[in-house]
């Protein structure tokens, strides 16, 4: 994932990026947000279009939630250097199963 440098230092960062996907386990579509947070330790942020993008395509794959939440964090992981990071995919629809938030964190 891009990543920007700043001219100013920030505490942390917020995104929330709505995706789609087909379960890899039920073939049966579910979809909702998928929320990284992060405290940077340079003054770097990542690139949100970019972060949207690279979800996007990688939700064109069929995935379980815990696969697309170790995908988000390892992605970031290895983009930015951090202090702190948290994803979790919130999962708004499904067609297989009950409503249900997945996430890992440092």
């Amino acid at each position: 994932m891009k990543k920007i440098i700043l001219d100013l230092p920030i505490s942390g960062t917020r995104i929330n990026v709505p995706f789609s996907a087909i379960c890899s386990l039920t073939d049966k579509k579910f979809g909702g947000e998928v929320i990284i947070e992060y405290c940077p330790i340079e003054k770097t942020t990542l690139e949100f279009v970019d972060v949207q993008d690279q979800i996007n395509k990688f939700c064109t794959k069929k995935i379980t939630v815990e696969n697309l939440t170790s995908w988000v964090f390892y992605e970031v992981e290895k983009s930015i250097s951090l202090k702190s990071l948290k994803v979790i995919i919130n999962v708004l629809k499904s067609d297989a199963h009950c409503l249900v938030q997945v996430w890992l964190e440092k």
